[in-house]
């Protein structure tokens, strides 16, 4: 019995990538996501708290321009398609480390991630060997799994900005890390099937 072509594993079908120039504001804005992760790290390493605080909130910030300005603007490219991801899983790298070094979040959670991550990476890596192209978007799930790791981060150090003693701050950055964990398991999940169904159906 044949096995199908696997569907592209998206929510919503994607408008076709504009020919523009790479050079514009959209991918400005993520570059800069990209260049913020470190700068945080360093802040953040630093004991520079409130500027940690500022470098990644502003981060996370160009993660919604970026998107909201590629559509307004007309500014989809498939190097701003490349990069936006990167961008995510780069700056949730270092924060949720830098911030498990500190023991602010437990080292499961950015472990976690990580794999997930790498294994999203090898799958996509194999499946380029037996298909041409697979196309594999963000799902809705894995947004609500970056909006709740950043949510989680961004509580996190709030705490240590306002000075708020641990314990209170904690049982808020336990309860957004676990919702975090969950949609980053069901992505994970969502991931594997899509990727199991394209190995068995056949190359193109």
């Amino acid at each position: 019995m044949s096995v199908p072509p696997p569907r592209p594993l998206e929510d919503e079908p994607r408008p076709a990538e504009d020919e523009a120039s790479p050079v514009n504001l959209a991918n400005a804005l993520t570059a800069l996501r990209i260049a913020l992760a470190p700068a945080f790290l360093v802040l953040y390493v630093g004991g520079d708290r409130p500027r940690a605080l500022a470098a990644f909130a502003a981060a996370a910030a160009t993660d919604v321009l970026d998107g909201l300005v590629a559509r307004a603007l007309r500014q989809r490219t498939r190097l701003g398609a490349f990069l936006d991801p990167i961008a995510d899983k780069f700056l949730a790298a270092c924060a949720l480390v830098a911030l498990a070094a500190t023991g602010r979040l437990p080292a499961w959670l950015p472990a976690l991630v990580v794999a997930r991550d790498l294994a999203q990476l090898a799958g996509a890596a194999f499946l380029r060997t037996v298909h041409r192209v697979i196309p594999v978007a963000p799902t809705r799930i894995g947004k609500y799994a970056t909006f709740a790791l950043a949510a989680t981060v961004l509580t996190a150090l709030a705490g240590d900005y306002g000075g708020y003693p641990r314990h209170a701050v904690e049982p808020y950055v336990a309860a957004l890390g676990l919702l975090a964990a969950l949609c980053v398991t069901l992505s994970f999940a969502q991931y594997f099937l899509f990727f199991l169904r394209a190995a068995r159906a056949p190359g193109r």
